[in-house]
């Protein structure tokens, strides 16, 4: 859908955009892909292990915007018949008609349809036939990844209560939140807590794991927690045996009362199986 192509010197064909021309031939549904990991209590029998494996795992692409719907986005909508595979990002399909720019405050950006190529003022992309924000007094025209880039940048976390909005940090160590370490590299940062900063490579650990090596083995699944509410004495991670202290992260098994470091279960490989992928 979007491409740099040659300089093209066309006029810019902007039509009126009637509402309708969006809306799915069939019903949508809102599904909230995080509703079992929000809250979730390991013991809970109210959800199986391969339900929140396979939800954390879901992918699909959206219809309007052509890119990936994960986990991370936490909400979307989709065709309410089982067989229509029609599914839509939660921003895509409630994207407004009208729209305030920061690229273009002096005047409001009007939701249309363009039916040949234009550059795009933002990205300097062209944009091909497809919805657009539109000037009519500048001939300002914004495609609608641009259009809706922080959302597009945007994802939900079970680990935290507001979104959070990535960015790559400046060159040197930056400390994680979660798991209290240094890390150079792609952050997330909470919209709301200024304080809550996140490694890409933390909130893309699987919340379920299967921990069997030649050295370390548990026969139940280890959930990743996010804090160490259940500890009922001194205990230490059962791989590198150091004391677990005010931990952010970590993976358990309360029945067991066994306790591992994210850092010491995920770089004995290559013989311990991860359930899930992490986000890439």
């Amino acid at each position: 859908m979007y491409d740099v192509v040659i300089e093209k010197n066309t006029e810019m064909d902007v039509k009126e955009l009637n509402p309708k021309e969006l809306q799915h031939e069939h019903p949508l549904m809102l599904v909230d892909l995080q509703l079992m990991h929000r809250d979730y209590i390991e013991d809970d029998d109210e959800y199986d292990d391969n339900d929140l494996i396979t939800t954390q795992n879901f992918n699909c692409i959206c219809n309007r915007c052509d890119r990936r719907i994960d986990w991370y986005h936490r909400y979307y909508y989709k065709c309410s018949m089982s067989s229509c595979t029609y599914s839509l990002h939660k921003f895509c399909e409630e994207i407004p008609p009208t729209l305030k720019f920061q690229g273009h405050p002096s005047h409001t950006l009007i939701l249309k349809r363009i039916t040949n190529d234009k550059k795009c003022c933002a990205c300097l992309k062209y944009h091909r036939d497809g919805i657009c924000y539109h000037c009519s007094t500048c001939n300002y025209v914004i495609d609608q990844l641009c259009a809706t880039f922080v959302e597009q940048n945007t994802i939900h976390h079970p680990s935290h209560s507001h979104p959070l909005f990535s960015f790559s940090a400046k060159p040197g160590l930056n400390e994680c939140f979660l798991c209290g370490k240094k890390h150079e590299g792609h952050f997330y940062q909470c919209t709301t807590c200024f304080n809550f900063l996140v490694n890409s490579d933390c909130l893309s650990l699987p919340i379920k794991l299967s921990l069997h090596t030649q050295q370390f083995s548990h026969r139940h699944l280890l959930t990743l927690s996010y804090s160490l509410l259940d500890q009922l004495y001194d205990c230490e991670c059962r791989i590198c045996g150091v004391k677990l202290e005010d931990e952010h992260l970590i993976y358990k098994c309360s029945k067991c009362m066994y306790y591992v470091h994210p850092d010491c279960a995920t770089q004995i490989e290559p013989f311990m199986f991860l359930l899930l992928p992490g986000k890439s």
